[in-house]
């Protein structure tokens, strides 16, 4: 039996369909978000997923923006970039198109972190806290292969966790940990303007020491921010991803430090691993989500 995951973004609606294997996505369609009418774009992508398959579809996992209630599949609040996405019924507008087939949503960082805890770097723990770190920060939280629960739909949410700098100046670590706070960061210590991280990655891959000092500041400083938090929910492992996260090395590396230096041990000692499935992994951990909803209502759809 096949499953559908969906990955809704701000500028793009991606889906895959993943068969027997867990890890592999054998068909996939990617169109934009529209700047209305996103869930007649979402049906869209599962047209054309159906249209591509012979197989039988026995659920469809959604991951979208937002803060979302898994139980009713609504968006309960939405960010700036998609102003008119709070209120909308995920669940509901899929299930009227596609009554046969069982239908799961959740916060898209939750579905992705989801993802690698089950089948990528998280596969042999237990428990993971997942890092998506990228335009944003955003966080999930797996236990015994389910994401936790939480009675405001919010368990792992990193992005308002505070940090501090060698310097003494404290923020979110968002502000400055994500790519457009290393960016400003940047910028605000060489005078430049309009530059972005790939910029600033290549200067540090060629030996720029202003770049190493603010990467390897920064990242220790988050470090130490997560370590406190893992203290308090106690997991087995913490898995890096996201655009910033999977860049390696240079972002791991003084995170690990960081991570190790502050928290309480033994907690601040567990491993700290890279993302594995990249750009796959929200779609293969929609498709988890989906597989993992129960009291499915009428039959699986065969296209």
């Amino acid at each position: 039996m096949h499953s559908i995951g969906i990955d809704i973004g701000g500028t793009k609606i991606a889906g895959g369909i993943v068969g027997s294997d867990p890890t592999k996505v054998l068909e996939r369609s990617t169109l934009p978000t529209p700047s209305a009418d996103v869930m007649d774009q979402v049906l869209t992508c599962l047209s054309e997923l159906l249209d591509a398959t012979s197989a039988p579809i026995s659920s469809i996992g959604i991951g979208a923006p937002g803060v979302i209630d898994p139980s009713s599949g609504t968006v309960l609040s939405a960010g700036p970039t998609m102003p008119h996405w709070a209120g909308t019924d995920i669940r509901t507008a899929i299930n009227r198109e596609y009554p046969g087939i069982s239908v799961a949503v959740h916060n898209d960082v939750r579905v992705m972190g989801l993802g690698e805890a089950l089948f990528g770097a998280g596969r042999d723990y237990g428990s993971a806290l997942f890092l998506s770190l990228g335009t944003g920060v955003g966080g999930a939280i797996v236990r015994d292969g389910k994401l936790q629960a939480s009675p405001h739909h919010t368990a792992g949410e990193l992005r308002c966790l505070v940090g501090k700098l060698p310097n003494g100046q404290a923020g979110t670590i968002e502000s400055f940990a994500a790519g457009p706070g290393l960016a400003r960061a940047y910028c605000e210590r060489s005078g430049e303007e309009r530059l972005d991280l790939r910029a600033i990655m290549r200067r540090y891959h060629e030996g720029e020491a202003r770049a190493h000092a603010l990467i390897d500041e920064h990242m220790e400083a988050l470090g130490e921010s997560i370590s406190g938090f893992v203290a308090a929910i106690d997991v087995e492992v913490l898995v890096v991803g996201g655009g910033v996260g999977n860049i390696g090395a240079p972002i791991i590396e003084p995170l690990t430090c960081g991570f190790r230096r502050g928290g309480i041990a033994p907690a601040n000692r567990i491993p700290v691993l890279q993302a594995h499935l990249g750009t796959d992994a929200p779609i293969i951990g929609a498709a988890a989500l989906g597989r993992t909803v129960e009291h499915c209502e009428g039959t699986p759809h065969a296209s």
